[in-house]
C-alpha cells in the first residue's frame, strides 16, 4: 500500500522531470515564422532557380511561407554578407555558390565576411557541369587536339569566358595549369554577350555552363569536346570528361548549396539538412534541374563543410598562382 508520505516524495522527485517535459513541449518548433532564402544573384540565374525550387518544397513540407530574396551585387558578397549578419535562428538562409563561399575570398580584397567561419553549412544541393566547346570549323575534335594546338602556339588560341574570376574563367586557368598550355583570355560580361562571337568563330574555344551551350551543341553550331566535371554529363553521354581525355585530375564545376549563419543551433541545422537533402532526392526536383545540367547531391553538413574547405584551398592556390583579382561592383 502506498502511503501519502511516499506518494508526496514521489511527486516531489518527479517534479523536475515533469517541468522539463513541460518546457520541452513549450519550446517553439522550427520554423516559427517566414523563412528567407537569400539568392545573391539576379532572378533567372541558376542560383535563383535552385533557391526557388527549395523554397517551394520547404513551404509545402512546413506549411510556413518560405520566400526567395534576391540581394545582388559585388560578385554575390552583398547577399552573402546579409546572411552572415542575420540572426542565427535558421530563418535566414543563403543559397551559396563556389564564388560566394570559396573563391571570392581569394579574388576580392577586403571581403565583408569570413568565408569559412561566418556560415554553418547545411547541404550541397547541386553541382553543374561545364563544357569545353569550339566552333566546328576548328581543327579541334578532342581535348588532345586542343592541347596539341595550344602547345604548338602558346597564346595563339583565345579562350572566351563569362568574366574574370567567374567559374568558367577559373576552369580555364585550371585547364592551362594541368594541361600545360596557355590561352589568350577574353573576358565577357557574362555568357550571353560571348555566344555570338563564339558562333561566328571569333572565339576559338570556350568553357561555360553546359546549359548555356547545349542548344548550340545539339544544333551543330558548336562542338563539345569535353565535360569539366569528374563524371560525364548525362545530356551528352558520348562527350568524355577532360580528365578522361588526358588532362589528369581535372575537375571543375559550378555548385550551389544552402548555408545558415554561424552559431545557428545544431538541431536546426540538422533539421534543415534532413528537409533539403530529401528535396534534392525527389525525382521531380531532379527533372526540374535537368535544363541547368545540374546533378543534385544533398550531403551532410560535415561533408559539405569539408567540401567547402577543399574548394577554398584548391581554388585559392590557383588564383594566387595566376595573380587573378577582381574589383567589387555594387
Amino acid at each position: 500500500m502506498i502511503t501519502r508520505r511516499r506518494l508526496t516524495r514521489g511527486m516531489i522527485a518527479a517534479a523536475p522531470a515533469i517541468a522539463g517535459m513541460s518546457r520541452a513541449r513549450a519550446t517553439p518548433s522550427f520554423p516559427t515564422r517566414q523563412v528567407r532564402i537569400i539568392a545573391p544573384f539576379a532572378p533567372g540565374a541558376a542560383t535563383d532557380t535552385c533557391a526557388r525550387i527549395i523554397a517551394q518544397r520547404l513551404g509545402e513540407r512546413w506549411g510556413q511561407p518560405v520566400v526567395v530574396e534576391n540581394r545582388i551585387g559585388a560578385s554575390g558578397t552583398i547577399g552573402a554578407s546579409a546572411v552572415a549578419r542575420a540572426e542565427p535562428d535558421g530563418h535566414t538562409l543563403l543559397l551559396g555558390t563556389v564564388g560566394t563561399n570559396a573563391t571570392n575570398a581569394s579574388l576580392i580584397p577586403n571581403m565583408p565576411y569570413d568565408t569559412l567561419n561566418d556560415f554553418a553549412p547545411v547541404t550541397l544541393f547541386a553541382v553543374v557541369s561545364m563544357l569545353v566547346v569550339v566552333h566546328p570549323s576548328q581543327p579541334i575534335h578532342s581535348i588532345a587536339d586542343l592541347v596539341a594546338l595550344a602547345r604548338k602556339a602558346p597564346g595563339g588560341l583565345n579562350c572566351g569566358t563569362a568574366g574574370v574570376g567567374s567559374s568558367p574563367h577559373l576552369a580555364a586557368l585550371l585547364f592551362e595549369s594541368l594541361g600545360k598550355v596557355k590561352f589568350e583570355h577574353v573576358a565577357y560580361a557574362g555568357v550571353a554577350p560571348m555566344i555570338p562571337d563564339l558562333l561566328q568563330n571569333r572565339v576559338n574555344v570556350s568553357l561555360g555552363d553546359a546549359s548555356s551551350f547545349l542548344p548550340h551543341v545539339r544544333s551543330g553550331a558548336l562542338r563539345a569536346i569535353g565535360v569539366t566535371t569528374a563524371t560525364r554529363f548525362a545530356g551528352l553521354p558520348d562527350v568524355p570528361t577532360v580528365a578522361e581525355a588526358g588532362v589528369a585530375s581535372y575537375d571543375a564545376a559550378a555548385w550551389y548549396g544552402v548555408l545558415a549563419p554561424a552559431k545557428t543551433p545544431p538541431q536546426i541545422v540538422t533539421q534543415l539538412n534532413h528537409e533539403i537533402a530529401a528535396i534534392a532526392r525527389m525525382p521531380a526536383v531532379k527533372q526540374q534541374l535537368e535544363p541547368l545540367a545540374a546533378t543534385t547531391v544533398g550531403n551532410t553538413p560535415d561533408a559539405f563543410a569539408a567540401f567547402i574547405h577543399a574548394e577554398y584551398k584548391r581554388w585559392g592556390q590557383l588564383i594566387r598562382d595566376a595573380g587573378v583579382q577582381v574589383t567589387q561592383k555594387s
